[in-house]
């Protein structure tokens, strides 16, 4: 790295823009590792991030990117015997990923398996291991059928492939007609959408029938008031997306009653207390089934320079796959 003072990265201001700026490279510590960053996804929690609705907050000028993948290119003492010069991998809960480089914390990098490309190995946090918690949450908490209300979503895919496996219902719910097929290919047990006049009486029924107890929110707003009326004694309904921005959930008391719970979910809270041992040993179980279980379709790539474009693109086509940027395009 000594012919390289800098590298490029897209940085969001203080108006919440996205500028590409040079920023030197920094020195890693003994528990950092330093990564030349081949691919990484926009996500809507990267989204949320610039536009300055996400739970992490940081004074402008500030990175983005929570995600990526990449080729090691200097390795912190603490992480020497696990992680070698380069080395393929994948790491997550950087924030800086859209970059030429990143230098991240050792103990949120993990080898990539060798039939693994650069760009599936960036999508393989965030979803992947969102929906693992997922299933882990629901399965402690004893729930036979779940609602989903980002159906069509690489996520929502995922949800119905591995729950699917594990015995668990999924009521889907969608925005569009022409995604129910596409949903139905992968033997979803419903799909439902919300743009139906008469969606409110098909969730009712298929509630009645199923009695789900758990649905996962990734819109928030009015949606979630909505299906937590529907929904049976003792529900739990965990938001983990605002893609309505809405900010504001309008409950009363009387909704609670009946001993309905209302909370977040965050993949971090459960992935993070994990010691490294249990985080590569989940890492390597969704690798072994990211071509299948977990697969992700890439729509597009951009470069860093097309950043603001790569967005618009990955909101317009969130239900065909990821979108990812390419720092070195």
């Amino acid at each position: 790295m000594a012919e390289r003072k800098t590298f490029k990265s897209v940085e969001v201001q203080e108006d919440r823009s996205l500028k590409v700026v040079d920023v030197e490279i920094p020195q890693i510590k003994d528990d950092d590792i330093l990564i030349r960053v081949e691919a990484a996804p926009i996500n809507p929690s990267d989204i949320h991030f610039v536009k300055g609705h996400h739970i992490v907050k940081r004074p402008a000028p500030h990175a983005a990117g929570f995600e990526g993948s990449g080729t090691v290119v200097e390795v912190g003492k603490n992480h020497s015997s696990r992680i070698k010069v380069g080395d393929r991998v994948s790491f997550c809960g950087a924030l800086g990923t859209w970059a030429q480089y990143a230098a991240v914390p050792g103990r949120i990098v993990f080898p990539v398996l060798p039939d693994i490309t650069f760009e599936e190995a960036a999508t393989l946090f965030s979803n992947p291991a969102s929906v693992m918690m997922m299933l882990r949450e629901v399965q402690r908490e004893g729930h036979k059928a779940v609602i989903h209300s980002a159906g069509a979503s690489a996520l929502g895919k995922m949800m119905i492939r591995l729950f699917k496996e594990n015995g668990i219902k999924t009521i889907n719910l969608v925005r569009r007609d022409d995604v129910k097929e596409e949903l139905n290919k992968l033997e979803a047990d419903y799909v439902l959408n919300m743009k139906d006049n008469d969606f409110d009486k098909q969730l009712e029924e298929v509630i009645k029938k199923e009695q789900p107890t758990k649905f996962y929110d990734a819109i928030a707003g009015d949606l979630t008031v909505k299906v937590l009326k529907m929904m049976p004694p003792k529900s739990i309904i965990s938001v983990y997306g605002l893609l309505s921005g809405e900010v504001d959930i309008k409950l009363t008391v009387w909704d609670l009653f009946a001993g309905k719970t209302l909370n977040s979910f965050m993949v971090y809270t459960d992935f993070n207390p994990l010691s490294l041992e249990e985080k590569t040993k989940l890492i390597n179980y969704i690798q072994e089934r990211l071509k299948t279980t977990f697969k992700t379709d890439i729509v597009k790539s951009f470069p860093l320079e097309k950043v603001d474009e790569a967005i618009s693109f990955s909101q317009e086509f969130a239900s065909k796959g990821k979108t990812l940027i390419k720092p070195w395009d």
